[in-house]
């Protein structure tokens, strides 16, 4: 992916958590994950203080099994979402392992429309 997509992210269950429930986001690539997985990389617009850690990065794929991490891309999808230990980021085509994700939350993504001219 080279041209940089906005979305808008839905996060689940945030009732007890100071981030908001849908937040502006930006995406910047797909990185390969554990056992053959794929992320797909939001950037947020301005940092989320998730367990006291300033998260600026996300990383989000399918949650229903068989669903192609292009779909959270391209669609509407249901995602489950991580983030880095200590709120590190991630570099798009990059191999990651088990330790680099923290899940969180489950959520949904939305593309944003595209603006009026």
């Amino acid at each position: 992916m080279t041209e940089e997509k906005q979305h808008i992210l839905e996060i689940y269950d945030v009732e007890n958590d100071p981030v908001p429930n849908a937040v502006k986001v930006e995406g910047v690539g797909v990185v390969y994950g554990p056992e053959g997985s794929k992320y797909y990389i939001l950037r947020t617009e301005e940092p989320l203080s998730i367990e006291g850690v300033a998260v600026s990065e996300l990383a989000v794929r399918p949650h229903y099994e068989g669903d192609p991490v292009e779909r959270a891309s391209e669609s509407v999808c249901t995602v489950g979402i991580a983030y880095g230990p200590r709120g590190s980021g991630y570099a798009p085509g990059e191999q990651y392992g088990f330790n680099d994700f923290i899940f969180w939350r489950v959520g949904k993504i939305c593309p944003c429309p595209p603006p009026e001219h």
